[in-house]
C-alpha cells in the first residue's frame, strides 16, 4: 500500500532505502490506507520523509492528510515517528485555539517494519516546527 510521487526522481534512495520502504509499508498497514512517499531526505543516522495519504474525494469535507515520517538515533537506538496533519477543504485542522496540531504515531521495533505503532494522540505544534504544512499539497 505504498506509492511514490511520479514527479519525484527517487523518493527513496540511498543507505536507508530498505528501512524507509519497510517502515512506510508498516505505517500503511497500521492506518489502513495507502501512504505515498513524496520526498525523502537522508542523513548518516536517519531520514525524514514527506508522506501523503489518499487524495481528498469526499465533496463535502474534502478530508485528507499529509505528514512527516522520520528516524534519528537517540541513546544509540533508532527513534521513529510520524507527525500527521489533517486537512479539510485544503486547510489544516487544529484543536482548540492552537496554532497547529498534529497526530503523533511512534514506531517501536526492528528496522524491517515488523515492529508496532502506537498512537500518542494529538499534540500542539508549540515551536511552530510544522507551520509550513498549513495547506494541503503546499
Amino acid at each position: 500500500m505504498t506509492d511514490t510521487d511520479e514527479h519525484s526522481n527517487s523518493p527513496v534512495a540511498g543507505r536507508w532505502q530498505s528501512t524507509t520502504s519497510a517502515i512506510v509499508a508498516s505505517l500503511a498497514d497500521y492506518i489502513g490506507q495507502t501512504v505515498q512517499l513524496v520526498d525523502t531526505r537522508e542523513v548518516d543516522e536517519g531520514f525524514s520523509c514527506f508522506i501523503r495519504g489518499p487524495a481528498p474525494s469526499d465533496p463535502l469535507f474534502m478530508a485528507a492528510w499529509e505528514g512527516v515520517l522520520g528516524m534519528e538515533h537517540s541513546e544509540g537506538r533508532p527513534d521513529i515517528s510520524a507527525a500527521l496533519f489533517f486537512y479539510s477543504r485544503g486547510r489544516r485542522v487544529r484543536l482548540d485555539n492552537q496554532n497547529g496540531s498534529f497526530l503523533l504515531l511512534v514506531y517501536d521495533g526492528e528496522l524491517d517494519g515488523s515492529g508496532t505503532w502506537r498512537n500518542e494522540g494529538w499534540l500542539e505544534d508549540v515551536f511552530g516546527e510544522f507551520e509550513a504544512h498549513d495547506h494541503y499539497g503546499g
